[in-house]
């Protein structure tokens, strides 16, 4: 396989960034292949969480082809093959001695099937995935070496999956301090920036129970709280298109029953926003 230069990066146009959000990652399947079968093509790919894991298969082929694929892929993805359920209780899972709740085994598993390559550089476009130090508590970038140490560090969910440790760093997920990485393809030079936010959707919050629904919804206002700020600030010569998101309804964190809904959803949702927008694609 041949390697492609890194200086290439330097040339990014349009930047397509993947926002965490664990399964409900399918809704992205379904807005990649309403974008790609429009013609609408990027130079680069930034992820996060679950959006590193689909930005790296798309690195593959960033094509509407290879969105199918990647379609195909998650529709294989069954309720436990990632985060086994226990018959333990919350509390004691939560406070016995370990560093997580489940290995990552079956998402390194998963990560060997999906991607045709090994290295972070050999992806048929330029793919970079963030992490989170836990040491500094900085955001940490992914552009280059193995390509499944990246994105399982980008993908490690605090508490669920254990830290991933490379060149002696240990590293969490990338969504604790930057879950959708707009701030990344600007960096990057994108004229065009295409967000697709599986969060991106307005329901009620309900009202907590128990301490952990607290800790739960503090998370992900946290989390948003960065998106919304971005996105109001784009800077001048930025076009920032933020694709609809979709409610998935009450969906348990390890459910992936409902993928193929959701992608379905997602891609009508995400192909009438923009066949209304009427975007101009380069070299059209």
């Amino acid at each position: 396989m041949s390697i492609r230069m890194l200086h290439t990066r330097s040339k990014a146009k349009t930047v397509f960034v993947l926002g965490g959000g664990g399964n409900l990652g399918a809704i992205q399947v379904g807005m990649l292949r309403a974008a790609l079968e429009r013609g609408i093509r990027p130079d680069v790919v930034v992820g996060c969480s679950v959006g590193a894991i689909n930005a790296a298969a798309l690195a593959a082929d960033p094509t509407p082809e290879g969105a199918r694929q990647l379609q195909e892929a998650w529709l294989g993805v069954h309720n436990d093959m990632l985060c086994p359920s226990s018959r333990l209780s919350s509390v004691r899972l939560l406070t016995r001695k370990a560093r997580s709740l489940t290995a990552n085994d079956g998402l390194r598993n998963l990560l060997r099937q999906w991607l045709p390559y090994h290295l972070l550089e050999e992806a048929a476009i330029p793919v970079e995935v963030v992490a989170t130090d836990l040491r500094t508590g900085k955001e940490h970038w992914f552009a280059t070496g193995s390509v499944d140490e990246a994105v399982l560090a980008s993908a490690a969910l605090p508490a669920v999956f254990p830290p991933v440790v490379i060149d002696g760093t240990p590293y969490i997920d990338g969504g604790v301090v930057n879950n959708v990485p707009i701030s990344r393809a600007v960096e990057l030079g994108a004229t065009r920036v295409v967000v697709m936010h599986v969060g991106n959707f307005e329901r009620p919050r309900p009202e907590p129970r128990r301490p952990i629904d607290v800790l739960l919804q503090s998370f992900s206002i946290a989390r948003n709280h960065r998106f919304l700020a971005e996105v109001g600030s784009t800077p001048e010569g930025v076009e920032m298109i933020v694709l609809p998101g979709i409610d998935p309804g009450r969906l348990r964190y390890n459910d992936f029953s409902r993928s193929r809904m959701l992608m379905e959803r997602a891609y009508a949702t995400s192909s009438a926003f923009l066949d209304a927008s009427h975007l101009v694609v380069a070299g059209a």
